[in-house]
């Protein structure tokens, strides 16, 4: 959607709803300096446990937890129902450690295998 301009800047066409017409943003594009790192990628399944944990130990609510957290309580209830996985399932995503340079497992996948799809998958 955006259009390059002699690889220096270009433009990308945003809609809005409150008047006619489309709005531009204008990013600057520097292929010389390279885009930030992301990472490290933590373990979705290790993160929920240390959450449940601080839950326990500091005797929180998830709301409590959430702001602690920076999120909000719908998204520690997310977290914490990756907890639910069969126990086997628990221990093969545990057992691929933590702190990736890469998404392995993706939290969304986990979501999806305890909504009955297959498990076979979870990125």
């Amino acid at each position: 959607m955006g259009h390059t301009v002699e690889g220096a800047w270009y433009a990308k066409p945003r809609m809005t709803r409150t008047r006619s017409g489309a709005t531009f943003s204008l990013k600057t594009f520097r292929p010389d300096i390279p885009k930030p790192r992301r990472g490290p990628y933590r373990n979705p399944l290790i993160f929920a446990r240390e959450l449940h944990e601080e839950l326990i130990r500091h005797n929180l609510t998830r709301a409590q937890l959430g702001q602690r957290h920076g999120v909000t309580s719908d998204r520690i209830t997310q977290w914490l129902c990756l907890l639910k996985l069969p126990v086997e399932t628990q221990r093969e995503i545990q057992a691929l450690g933590d702190r990736w340079d890469r998404r392995v497992v993706t939290e969304r996948g986990l979501r999806r295998s305890l909504r009955g799809a297959s498990p076979a998958r979870y990125s």
